[in-house]
C-alpha cells in the first residue's frame, strides 16, 4: 500500500529539486562564463546545502540533527558496510577483468596517486548525499516504493549533471549523456537498496566513494581506457544485480514503501 503524499511533501520534493537544479545550473553558467572550472565544483555542495537549509526552516535543530547526526551515527550491519564499500568496485573489476578475457596478470590500476584525489572524492560524496539520500530520497519513499523512488531521484540526479555536462565538467569525458545518465540511475537503484535497509546517509557515502573511487582507479572510463566498451560491461553487470536484488527483493523493494 502506498500512503497519500502530503501537500507539505509534495512542495518540500519539488522545491529541494528545483532549488538545487538551478543552483548548480547557475555556478556552471558562472564558470563558463569566467572561464574557471573550478567554480562548477562548488555545485557538489549544493545539494546537502540546500537540504540543511530547508531542514532548518522546516524542522529547526531536531530535524538538522536527525539529518546530519541520526542518519549518520546509526548501528549498521557490517554486511551492508562491506556492500557500501566493496559492492561496485567489485562489479567494476569484473567489468575490467572481461576487457582483459579474465587475463589476472593483465590487471593494474589506473592510477596508485592517492592525493588529492581521495580528499576530492570523499567531499563530492559529503556534499551531495546528505541531499539526495539523506533528505529527497525519504520523501520521495513516504510515497513511491524503493525502485520507483530510484527512478526518479536518479532521474534529478543525472539532470543536475547535465550543466557540467554540457561545460566539459563534472561528468566522464568522451561519453554522450545518456549513457551516463543511465549509469546515474543504476548507481541510484544500487544506493537506495542498500539505504532502504541500514536508514544511513553514511552507507550512501561510502558507496557513492566507492564508486568514484573505482572510476579513478581503475581502466573503466573511455578517456582512460580509449574505447567505451568496458564501461558498457560495467553497465551490463549492475544491471544483471539490480534485477536479481529487486527481484528477489520486491516484497520490500517493489511492493513496500518506506513509510510501512
Amino acid at each position: 500500500m502506498m500512503k497519500i503524499m502530503s501537500s507539505m511533501e509534495k512542495k518540500e520534493i519539488i522545491v529541494f529539486s528545483v532549488t538545487v537544479l538551478t543552483l548548480s545550473s547557475l555556478l556552471c553558467f558562472v564558470s563558463y562564463r569566467l572561464g574557471e572550472p573550478n567554480i562548477s565544483i562548488l555545485a557538489v555542495f549544493t545539494p546537502s546545502i540546500v537540504a540543511l537549509v530547508l531542514i532548518a526552516i522546516t524542522n529547526g535543530r531536531k530535524g538538522v540533527f536527525e539529518l546530519f547526526v541520526k542518519q549518520t551515527v546509526k548501528k549498521t550491519a557490517l554486511k551492508w558496510l562491506l556492500m557500501s564499500l566493496i559492492g561496485i568496485p567489485i562489479v567494476a573489476s569484473l567489468a575490467v577483468l572481461t576487457s582483459l578475457h579474465f587475463d589476472v596478470s593483465k590487471f593494474h590500476l589506473r592510477t596508485t596517486q592517492l592525493l588529492p584525489q581521495v580528499v576530492v572524492i570523499v567531499l563530492i560524496a559529503i556534499g551531495e548525499e546528505y541531499g539526495w539520500r539523506g533528505y529527497l530520497l525519504p520523501r520521495l519513499m513516504n510515497k513511491l516504493n524503493v525502485f520507483y523512488s530510484s527512478i526518479i531521484l536518479g532521474l534529478i540526479w543525472g539532470l543536475w549533471h547535465f550543466p557540467a555536462y554540457l561545460i566539459g565538467t563534472g561528468v566522464p569525458l568522451e561519453m554522450d549523456f545518456p549513457v551516463f545518465l543511465l549509469w546515474v540511475v543504476l548507481g541510484t537503484l544500487f544506493i537506495s537498496w542498500i539505504y532502504y535497509y541500514t536508514k544511513s546517509v553514511l552507507t550512501s557515502i561510502f558507496a557513492h566513494i566507492s564508486a568514484n573511487a573505482a572510476f579513478n582507479y581503475l581502466p573503466i572510463l573511455p578517456e582512460f581506457t580509449g574505447s567505451i566498451d568496458t564501461f558498457w560491461l560495467l553497465i551490463l553487470y549492475l544491471t544483471i544485480l539490480m534485477l536479481v536484488v529487486y527481484y528477489f527483493g520486491r516484497k520490500d523493494l517493489v511492493k513496500g514503501n518506506y513509510a510501512q
